[in-house]
């Protein structure tokens, strides 16, 4: 009886093993119902079968994961509602926003949505900044659309409102606008219909930058969502991710596991010959070269990579002032370089300033909206600030006496001047603010090991001279001791 009561044992723990086994692979296997809308040509019915960018990634995904289930088209508000309220479904194309990324759970993301200014090709319009965009005649733009209000928003009045995308096509290759707002993803069928290609324009600036994802329901296992991210992120590392988005969407950067993105700001970063460079652009792009991260670098305005940044998971935002209102909102790389934030003014004004109090009594001090110099100064309690979207400004209401007082980085105010049309001779500095280090920004949902590598992968670049090979490609004067002996 004892024997027989052993085997009885070991009976009962094999068989709640396989149990539990088979109950596992039933859930990571159990059909899903899986939606999306008519979205050309990410997903759209086709002789009667469902097709498309993102429609293929999926079945793609189904394959890999061993998923079963069939894809449907609903009206968007109706996929959206069932994926928020009912289990084993999942949505794509899901935009993520910071409301719906607390309610569903996320794999991509698997598109890039661009709200881009597009010129007609060989135009040689060049456009680096939203203050580059205002100085053009006109830009076509469709009414009452997002990216319209968008422009109004920022204060732009030399926008041409058209009643469709097809309008404000024809207007921007008439020569009756220069600049055209558009999406990456609209814009190609649109210019089909009229027997045109994307060859005709150039993205000249991306204004705002949306990423989609297949969105899951809370109720399904986090662990069968995370299958699906390995898979795709699997497809992304051999190419067949990379393949399909070609095939539908030719000439745009696919999103990456790791998305880079930066803003018009030189010598850091900046746009030279249509391509992003400065010397932290070209640290970043040796630490993606070592980890194999393919170079997908995305220059936009600071607002839209700084809010993609807070937003997505695996995002890296390149370069970031390491203030105490950032600290818990990254992870921090770095330190990359540093500079000093100095208060200028109109040269001959007679202004002398010795101490922080003396410029809060100052009549105004103009800032640029959300920069880490205007976070320093409300911090320390100024509320004589005059806040602008472009530093460009900053430096026109100084000349033109509607502030006394200015505040800039000693790096990076050249530029800014030139660009405003002045020099530095109009200016003086009179009083330095702070020091200050800025670093590579990563954003919070990556993976801890991932932002490992790249702070180990800095401080190699700091062993092995490469740091300071391209500091001084830009900057040969600087001093580096420092920077170098914190790695």
């Amino acid at each position: 009886m004892k024997h027989l009561w052993i085997i009885y044992i070991l009976l009962s723990l094999l068989l709640g093993g396989c149990t539990s086994t088979t109950k596992d692979h039933d859930e990571a296997t159990a059909e899903l119902t899986i939606l999306s809308e008519e979205f050309f040509p990410l997903s759209f019915m086709e002789n009667g079968n469902i097709s498309g960018q993102a429609t293929e990634v999926v079945r793609e995904l189904m394959a890999r994961t061993g998923t079963a289930g069939d894809i449907r088209i609903l009206p968007w508000e109706e996929g959206l509602r069932a994926v928020q309220e009912k289990p084993n479904i999942a949505l794509f194309s899901t935009t993520m926003t910071q409301k719906r990324k607390k309610q569903l759970q996320w794999v991509g993301p698997i598109t890039v949505l661009d709200t881009n200014l597009y010129a007609v090709r060989g135009s040689g319009i060049r456009i680096n900044t939203l203050e580059d965009a205002r100085r053009v005649d006109r830009i076509a733009t469709v009414a009452d659309y997002y990216s319209e209000q968008m422009l109004k928003q920022e204060g732009f009045t030399n926008l041409k409102s058209h009643v469709n995308e097809k309008d404000a096509v024809q207007s921007l290759l008439r020569g009756e606008a220069q600049l055209m707002m558009g999406s990456n993803i609209t814009l190609p069928a649109v210019l089909e219909k009229q027997q045109a290609t994307m060859d005709a324009l150039e993205n000249v600036f991306t204004v705002s930058t949306d990423m989609t994802y297949i969105s899951f329901s809370r109720e399904i296992a986090p662990e069968r969502v995370a299958r699906w991210q390995e898979a795709l992120d699997a497809m992304k590392r051999d190419g067949r991710f990379n393949e399909i988005y070609a095939r539908w969407l030719p000439g745009e950067i696919p999103p990456g596991i790791v998305q880079l993105v930066t803003e018009e700001y030189p010598p850091i970063t900046f746009m030279r010959d249509g391509r992003p460079a400065g010397f932290v652009t070209d640290m970043v792009r040796e630490i993606a070269k070592r980890n194999a991260i393919p170079d997908n670098v995305r220059l936009t305005s600071w607002k839209n990579a700084y809010n993609m940044a807070l937003l997505h998971p695996n995002v890296v935002l390149f370069s970031a002032d390491r203030t105490p209102e950032r600290e818990e909102l990254f992870h921090w790389v770095g330190p990359v370089g540093r500079n000093s934030a100095i208060l200028f003014a109109k040269k001959g004004s007679g202004i002398r300033i010795t101490t922080l109090q003396e410029a809060r009594e100052v009549g105004a001090i103009a800032t640029t909206t959300d920069w880490f110099t205007e976070q320093y100064l409300k911090r320390e309690g100024f509320t004589n600030l005059v806040s602008s979207k472009a530093p460009v400004d900053n430096v026109k209401q100084l000349m033109n006496g509607e502030v006394q007082l200015s505040i800039f980085t000693n790096l990076t105010i050249p530029e800014i001047v030139k660009e405003a049309g002045y020099s530095m001779d109009d200016l003086e500095p009179v009083y330095t603010v702070t020091h200050s280090d800025f670093y590579i920004a990563i954003s919070r949902g990556t993976p801890a090991e991932t932002v490992e590598r790249w702070r180990n992968t800095l401080n190699e670049l700091k062993r092995d001279g490469t740091f300071e090979k391209i500091y001084r490609s830009y900057l040969p004067q600087a001093e580096l001791n420092d920077l170098i002996d914190e790695r």
